[in-house]
Order: C-alpha cells, then structure tokens, then sequence
C-alpha cells in the first residue's frame, strides 16, 4: 500500500467515523426522567409533561405561551399556567454553555430586583445529575428544571442556547430573546411587560 493511498483510507475512516458521531448527536435520550429524591437540590425541578403539544411553532409575542408542568424535589408540582398573574421568564440553558453560565447571576438579581417575577431555567438535555452538579456550582434563588426530551425547548422552537422568553402576567408571550442577557436588557423587559 502507498502512502498515498494510507492517508487517503485513513482521511475516509475519519470522515466516516465523524458522519457516525454527528448522526448520534442528533438523537434524543428517550428515557423518562427519574423520579426527584432528596438527594437532589431543593431548587431543581423535573418536567413532568409538556400540555400544549401544537405543532404551530415556537410561540410569538402576542400568543399563549405553551403551557408545560414540572415537580420540584419536594414533590410539589407546577404548571406554568398556575403562575398567571405574575410575570415569568422561561430561560432555556444548559451546564455547557458558558453564555448562559455568564447571564444567572443577571438573571437572580432580576428576580431579587423584582420580588413580584418567577424565573424557570429549562435545562435542555441533561441529566438530573449533571444539572446537580452544576447547582453545587452557583447559588440562584430559581429553579433549575430537567427536562431531558427537551420537549419544552422543542415547542418553544429553541435551537441555540441561550434563549430566553418573557411572560406576561396574562400568559402571554411578550418578548422573546436569542444570546446573552445583560442585567439592564432583562430589566429592561421585565418593566416592559408591565
């Protein structure tokens, strides 16, 4: 065998060995997620379901946002419509992404900022673990919440992280944001929703 013909069969082993490894990324885990334990921080949640399944496409400003529940560790369960009356941010992240590690802390002062706001931060596609993990991490007053099919973030028409959707008091999705956030962007929103 030449050398030639060596780096070329070589060249299309990787070439056929990364097709295999980004066709594997895009499958989903199927499993359901595990039941909350006490092991688990009091702040993370578990998505039990999410109850609006249209297909219409991620929500605009001026929809209904898809409605979702989740169980916290102390196995009070919550859907999103139970929070009507009070502006909610749903932020989308994940214990990878450095974007969204840098907006938390931004995102906690709002809520402290705004006693009246709830933040959920959907996690997309991680094991309860390593969301567990990441919570020993950082301390945030607002849930972390698994949801492993990344179902929520499939109807939210969430493909890039970080993204972050603002509820209003009404149910409505009032402003929808793709990246970082800043403390005064999500100030800004927030007071905009009002």
């Amino acid at each position: 065998m030449t050398q030639t013909t060596f780096v070329r069969l070589r060249a299309l082993g990787a070439s056929f060995l990364l097709v295999l490894s980004l066709g594997a990324c895009g499958q989903r885990a199927t499993a359901l997620p595990p039941a909350p334990t006490a092991a688990l921080a009091a702040n993370i949640g578990i998505t039990s379901e999410i109850i609006e399944r249209s297909t219409a496409g991620a929500p605009r400003a001026g929809e209904l946002a898809p409605d979702f529940s989740y169980t916290m560790a102390d196995g009070s369960a919550i859907k999103l419509s139970d929070l009507r009356g009070r502006p909610v941010i749903v932020n989308f992240w994940a214990t990878w992404c450095l974007p969204c590690r840098e907006e938390m802390p931004a995102l906690d002062r709002a809520l402290r900022d705004h006693p009246e706001l709830v933040v959920l931060a959907i996690n997309r596609n991680e094991t309860v673990e390593a969301i567990n993990r990441f919570s020993g991490e950082v301390v945030l007053s607002f849930p972390l919440i698994a949801n492993i099919r990344g179902d929520i973030g499939d109807r939210y028409g969430v493909n890039t992280l970080p993204q972050t959707y603002f509820i209003n008091q009404d149910g409505i999705v009032h402003d929808h944001h793709i990246g970082t956030l800043d403390a005064a962007q999500i100030v800004e929103k927030v007071e905009a929703m009002r």
